[in-house]
């Protein structure tokens, strides 16, 4: 059993982008010392940002659904993204409301209507559930959106500046910035970015996702099983994930910088 919790809406705001001057580092990371030591012998104490991690439980009507780790930030996000990403819901609309407890380390979603014997899962990667994906319809886009998200992306993101340890994403539809995510996981901001839309009404058919670290199959089975028709990554994409996106008709643009861009075949 979960509990006791607050509605989400009395916990901590969250803005849909902070500018690196106003970010608080409060749960997201915290100052530490290291010891600096050079090959000609010197040393040097140094002070630094780390990213912290945050336990996160998820209940369904009051029983132990998922549990995973992430940053202390866009829970509510996050909770939906993982929830929708496992099959548990299909949209906003059978949601009646997310509550937290004190800690942020649980929250308990009430679904519309009494549903009794909440089926239990493992939250692991879709390629190892029996699950069948739609292929996604052909959309049309313009590489001028990918290049200018490849330049706000170049300007670097409030956390990662401070500590270098995050991955980042932008939901975009066409050249507007609709929400930004940090978190160390890079799976974890691509199911924040989901569930900002969900709970958003945003149509995932017609945005695109920008990410900062590599595509493995496991982000890419989310970005299918949401519907998204356009993922683009500063880095590079594993073979696994190439096919999939092959399969299911997703554009995947690889090694996008401000200048250039790769669109895998």
């Amino acid at each position: 059993m979960c509990g006791p919790y607050k509605e989400a809406g009395e916990l901590k705001v969250e803005g849909l982008m902070e500018e690196a001057g106003n970010i608080t580092m409060d749960g997201l990371a915290e100052e530490t010392v290291r010891t600096v030591i050079r090959s000609d012998g010197t040393k040097e104490t140094k002070r630094s940002f780390l990213v912290k991690e945050h336990s996160l439980s998820i209940c369904i009507n009051d029983e132990k659904t998922i549990h995973t780790v992430c940053s202390d930030e866009y829970l509510k996000e996050m909770t939906v993204g993982c929830l929708f990403t496992s099959g548990y819901i299909s949209g906003k609309e059978e949601i009646k409301e997310i509550l937290f407890d004190d800690s942020r380390e649980n929250v308990n979603v009430v679904l519309q209507g009494k549903r009794e014997g909440v089926v239990k899962k493992d939250f692991k990667d879709s390629k190892d559930k029996e699950t069948d994906f739609n292929k996604i319809p052909e959309s049309e886009w313009k590489t001028e959106w990918i290049f200018e998200a490849a330049k706000y992306f170049s300007k670097g993101m409030p956390v990662h500046n401070t500590t270098l340890g995050t991955h980042a994403c932008i939901l975009a539809h066409g050249e507007e910035i609709l929400f930004t995510c940090e978190d160390f996981g890079r799976r974890n901001t691509v199911l924040k970015a989901i569930g900002y839309a969900i709970l958003n009404g945003i149509n995932l058919s017609e945005c695109f996702l920008f990410i900062s670290g590599r595509v493995l199959a496991d982000m890419m089975y989310h970005v299918i099983h949401a519907g998204i028709p356009l993922l683009a990554s500063k880095a590079v994409p594993t073979a696994d994930a190439v096919s999939l996106a092959k399969e299911y008709g997703v554009t995947l643009i690889v090694k996008a910088y401000p200048d250039q861009i790769e669109i895998c075949e």
